[in-house]
């Protein structure tokens, strides 16, 4: 990392934590304004936000790397090793929106903690002083093993800090975002978290901030609630004494003050109480009258956690938006979705417990924390108790010789903590509330829907019991050894009996290669490979090993009428297991949308983590007009049946039409680019690429369309950047790849060259254009047994593929091997008719090869031809009949017609002869080649 003075470094700070306060949509604009056009001081400040989101809360590990060091080194921060009071600093946690968080030893009671220090910039600002301060008092009143125990808040050589216990573990949005979180997980970690809230209510204070990042699981499996940051006080229940139910059941007197008030409570009372209208929180988790700004009491948590359990389960949250203002208004007026449209076989208790958690009437929703936990619980033993929920790893008797810990985590706290009689009083039966009914319920449902349930028992258990062992036994060991990284989508089969809908089955699969393609850690196979298994019986274990990937999507369309049903099915083919399988029926309007939720749904069951900007890729709507969507799927349709001009003309109607109809369509316009350079319209390529790009920046195949044009100009420039881009957009895009191959071919970094057009053969390995690709890399290194080895290979992906002879014919020529090239020039002519290139070839060969009077013979016949004759081709025969001057007159009228060609000037082998003239080295120069 650069050197970065501490002036610099105090104004990199000041945007760092302001850019915090400020919501994702907000931060880039802020960023904008703050920074000014100082590059490198908006890096900087990206980095920082870069490792503290990263890090996620502030107890979290991993450490934010240099980033964070170098601010730990600053004069203004604890060191490493560093004593700070009575605590040694260890190292740096992480950084967040309040602080940064060190871990420490106390060197008095020999233990770690967390040492989270206040900036002195915040420090100095009294409104988050308070809150800070409200943090440590919210917390510290509260006494329970499901709750972050703050050790010490105190203010030491001009610091203000606040020391907590070390939690080793992670929280729960890594543990979401690593895989999916079993069923009893989920309800375990809730469970567990409901019983937090109960104590912290029962002490008058309510959370208000309840989230996956404010959950951490250790790694022996018990709960800890952090961040109290947002906590308030809430309306004293009414209780014998004003003594809170923990405290009666626990048989603990409170110390009093000198008024005789309960003397937690007069601390607690101190917390502000937010003013009418100042929304608090953190909006995807919020209740609807944290939404509206109104009072809130233990309620709003009930419903936060409700919020949380439906993520656990289903990977989604229930109330989205794309604005902060659209997703208030979904948690103000949207009904969650049921549970059964991600997760099969949901037990109807569990939907139930769902709907009254996020029920939008605080007074029809759980009232306490103790109603829901003890709903999940009665939920967990009801499952269990008739064999339909897995075990963590072994029945209990033996899980405790093995671990020595409880399989329930309230029984396991009251055994790491004898002396809290609170917990023992809750788990030792006396409040066991057992809810006869519902169990009835639950019951008849398993009845109903046995062989459901066995089903998804048996992949439950053998998930849990993976999970066991990486808890319990080894940490190092994957959850999925077996996850997914490579996947192809089969055409799919339209069940419509009507051939005019085979664009609309066709595209549906292509958009959804389109939208998964972009997943930085997917491989995903390209349409004109994964296209070439149509029909029914396909072979998938034959089609997965030829595709070489490890699943494999298939699925089938029925339109009658504006009626769609669509089947899905995804297969693990290495086991021949079904992994998911849904069926849609819809509207025919709904495929804009339809697309993009079966994405969701496969990224979701492959257990891909998503960054934020794969995320929004996947979740972004291109056009919201149907019919420029189906115009694109018409306009991509026709183009993939190959012909002539007259088929490409065809597809340019289409795209021009989508463009039409929808003028922000940038997908359409970044189409209607590529098949304009396929038609031989450079200009008219390069006018809808930069409209694409004005609308849409983050299009690779824009910035494909874009890299040829620049190649073809002789602007070497920016050729790379651009290829780059596409690349980083859309890593599986096999086209970008090859490109990017031609590119380094042509600049001599062989190399790079040939790993960029072996990766393109990867992701499209049934292309014959890709394969011969890949062996033109070789031939452009001279590495000329490699390509004829390649090359032959061709005929197997397609035996009429006119290119492959002509590769075959350069490789061989440039290896020597002068007759078997002329015969494959020969079956050129015999499969699509003599040309004028095919005859200067033929000359240069003969001429190559010492045969100068059928060189002569050929050359004359195209110096009396009047046209077709391209002046490339004539420098080339020029040049190996020694006759350089023509042959460089020849080559200026090519540069000034731009021909494309002249790109491979720098390892061309028809053009050796020229080499050693300065008039080549020159003209190197101009195309833009290395010299």
């Amino acid at each position: 990392m650069p050197t970065i003075n501490p002036e610099k470094w105090h104004e990199v700070k000041e945007i760092f934590y302001a850019a915090l306060l400020h919501t994702p949509e907000e931060r880039e604009r802020f960023l904008d304004e703050s920074c000014k056009g100082d590059d490198d001081l908006r890096r900087e400040v990206e980095s920082l936000l870069t490792s503290s989101l990263a890090a996620g809360s502030f107890m979290q590990n991993p450490a934010v790397g240099e980033v964070a060091d170098t601010i730990a080194g600053n004069k203004e921060r604890l060191h490493v090793n560093q004593n700070f009071s009575h605590y040694k600093i260890i190292s740096l946690l992480g950084v967040g929106g309040m602080g940064e968080v060190f871990l420490a030893e106390d060197t008095r009671l020999h233990r770690k903690v967390a040492l989270k220090v206040l900036p002195e910039n915040i420090a100095a600002d009294k409104e988050r002083l308070h809150r800070f301060e409200q943090e440590a008092n919210a917390a510290s009143a509260l006494n329970h093993p499901n709750i972050l125990t703050v050790h010490e808040f105190g203010f030491e050589t001009g610091v203000h800090f606040l020391a907590t216990e070390f939690v080793d573990g992670e929280t729960l949005r890594e543990k979401i975002n690593e895989a999916e979180l079993s069923l009893t997980d989920s309800l375990n970690i809730a469970q567990q978290t409901a019983f937090a809230l109960l104590t912290a209510h029962a002490s008058g204070i309510v959370h208000r901030d309840i989230k996956p990042e404010n959950i951490m699981i250790r790694r022996d499996g018990i709960v800890k609630v952090l961040d109290f940051g947002l906590a308030k006080l809430s309306e004293p229940l009414a209780v014998a004494g004003g003594l809170s139910p923990v405290n009666l059941a626990a048989g603990v007197k409170p110390s009093a003050n000198a008024d005789g008030s309960d003397k937690s409570e007069a601390e607690t009372r101190a917390l502000v109480k937010t003013k009418s209208g100042i929304i608090m929180g953190t909006i995807s988790y919020m209740s609807p009258e944290q939404a509206r700004g109104k009072e809130t009491d233990e309620r709003t948590d009930t419903f936060s956690l409700g919020i949380v359990l439906y993520e656990m389960l289903t990977g989604h949250l229930p109330f989205v938006g794309e604005t902060t203002s659209d997703s208030i208004a979904a948690i103000l007026t949207k009904e969650p979705p049921p549970l059964a449209r991600y997760i099969s076989d949901v037990p109807a208790e569990l939907e139930r417990i769902i709907r009254k958690a996020l029920t939008k009437e605080r007074d029809e929703r759980y009232q306490t924390a103790r109603d829901l936990m003890t709903n999940l619980k009665t939920l967990r033993r009801d499952l269990d108790l008739h064999g339909e929920i897995e075990r963590s790893t072994a029945p209990d008797k033996n899980r405790e010789q093995i671990t020595g810990k409880d399989s329930d985590p309230q029984t396991q706290i009251a055994k790491d903590n004898p002396t809290d009689s609170t917990a023992v009083v809750l788990t030792n039966g006396k409040n066991d509330i057992h809810s006869t009914s519902s169990a009835e319920y639950l019951v008849s449902e398993i009845k109903q829907h046995k062989r459901g349930f066995v089903g998804v028992l048996s992949i439950l258990m053998l998930a849990v019991v993976g999970l066991g062992y990486w808890f319990y036994l080894d940490r190092s060991v994957s959850i999925d050894a077996k996850q997914i990284n490579s996947i192809a989508i089969l055409p799919f089969e339209n069940g419509s009996g009507d051939a005019n809908l085979d664009y609309l089955s066709d595209g549906l699969s292509e958009s959804l290669i389109d939208r998964l393609s972009q997943l930085s850690h997917l491989k995903v196979i390209a349409r004109s490979s994964s296209f070439k298994y149509r029909g029914e019986n396909i072979d998938l274990q034959d089609a997965a090993n030829k595709l070489g990937v490890q699943a494999i999507i298939t699925g089938r369309v029925v339109q009658r009428g504006d009626k769609l049903s669509i089947r899905v099915e995804m297969v693990d083919v290495r086991d021949n297991r079904q992994l998911w399988s849904q069926e849609y029926n819809r509207r025919t309007t709904d495929t804009l949308t339809l697309q993009q939720e079966i994405a969701h749904i496969v990224s979701e069951k492959l257990r891909l983590k998503l960054s934020g900007a794969e995320e929004q890729q996947i979740a972004k709507q291109n056009t919201v007009n149907p019919q420029a969507y189906e115009l694109l799927l018409r306009g991509r349709f026709v183009r993939a049946t190959g012909g002539g001009q007259k088929i490409l003309n065809k597809a340019v109607e289409y795209f021009e039409q989508a463009t039409a109809v929808d003028p922000n369509y940038a997908l359409a316009f970044a189409e209607l680019s590529f098949t304009y350079s396929l038609t031989g319209f450079p200009s008219k390529a390069e006018a809808a690429a930069q409209k694409a790009l004005e609308l849409d920046e983050n299009l690779a195949e824009v910035h494909v369309s874009l890299g040829v044009i620049k190649a073809n100009s002789y602007d070497r420039t920016q050729v790379e950047s651009i290829f780059l881009r596409a690349i980083e957009l859309n890593p599986n895009l096999a086209r970008a790849h090859m490109l990017y191959s031609d590119y380094l071919s042509d600049m001599e970094r062989h190399e790079q060259a040939i790993a960029e057009a072996k990766r393109g053969k990867e992701l499209d390995p049934l292309s014959p254009r890709m394969n011969i690709n890949y062996g033109y890399a070789f031939l452009a290194a001279r590495q000329y047994d490699q390509a004829i080895e390649i090359f032959k290979k061709t005929p197997e992906l397609n035996p009429n593929f006119p290119p492959t002879h002509n590769a075959l014919a350069d490789a061989y020529f440039g290896k020597g091997m002068y007759a078997e090239a002329i015969a494959e020039l020969q079956e050129i002519s015999r499969l699509e008719g003599d040309s004028s290139g095919i005859q200067t070839f033929l000359g240069v060969i003969y001429a190559r090869s010492g045969n100068r009077d059928k060189a002569q013979t050929i050359l004359k016949q195209l110096e009396m031809s009047q046209e077709g004759v391209s002046p490339d081709n004539l420098a080339a025969l020029y040049a190996n009949l020694g006759e350089r001057d023509k042959a460089f007159a020849s080559l200026e009228k090519a540069y000034a017609a731009q021909v494309t060609w002249l790109r491979t000037l720098k390892y061309e082998a028809l053009f050796d002869p020229l080499r050693d003239d300065p008039r080549f080295q020159d003209l190197l120069r101009r195309v833009g080649l290395p010299q």
